[in-house]
């Protein structure tokens, strides 16, 4: 009889166990971690706001960063995940911490996953995008954050993970994983509108800019 194991690559979906797995070592190892809050306003009344907000994060930032904002700001946001097979495992491990997810990419259910985040603003939930995913090039500016934002007349929150000491993935993201007892600094940007006189290159490009402003590697 043939044993059949368990890899990635035969698997569409994450088992739930595996998911909280990763998801509880994800929590244990930023529980170690010395984190400085920087923003204009306590995370709390940032994100926590009457009027729902696009939250801009790159693609190699995502990991830790549900461990380490507080649960009531994780419970009023739509994550966008990929529609791929690797954007199944990144949703599996996602709901573990409380947060709505929207799958869609801009190659693969583009105009429902818009529809549908679209909607979540319009129930007062704030939508998270990492900008320049699922496929990069690294910290580019895909054109839906523009999209939501005009389209809703809503600000956008750039949201930065800064660690000095780190591994990075040999990914086309350069994923980054801070190292277990060091400072990590949670930096959120000035909230922003789009002008409305930019194109939407233009506009990816005022947006790029506001984030890297706060970007550090």
């Amino acid at each position: 009889m043939s044993r059949r194991i368990f890899t990635f690559k035969n698997k569409r979906n994450v088992p739930p166990w595996l998911a909280w797995l990763a998801a509880c070592v994800v929590r244990l190892v930023a529980w170690t971690y010395r984190v400085r809050y920087t923003g204009p306003k306590p995370i709390e009344e940032m994100f926590v706001a009457d009027e729902p907000q696009v939250v801009a994060i790159w693609h190699n930032r995502l990991l830790f960063l549900p461990a380490l904002v507080p649960t009531c700001v994780l419970r009023k946001c739509t994550v966008l995940i990929s529609a791929s097979r690797d954007g199944g495992y990144i949703s599996a491990f996602i709901r573990f911490f409380g947060m709505d997810i929207v799958r869609g990419s801009s190659s693969r259910g583009a105009t429902g996953a818009l529809l549908k985040l679209l909607r979540a603003t319009e129930n007062g939930k704030n939508t998270v995008l990492t900008v320049d995913g699922p496929r990069g090039p690294k910290y580019s500016i895909h054109p839906g954050v523009v999209a939501i934002a005009r389209k809703k007349n809503i600000k956008v929150i750039p949201l930065m993970l800064n660690a000095r000491h780190k591994w990075q993935f040999k990914s086309w993201d350069r994923l980054q994983v801070p190292w277990p007892f060091s400072k990590v600094e949670l930096v959120i940007g000035e909230p922003f509108r789009i002008p409305d006189n930019l194109s939407i290159e233009d506009a990816c490009a005022f947006t790029r800019d506001k984030l890297l402003a706060i970007t550090v590697d």
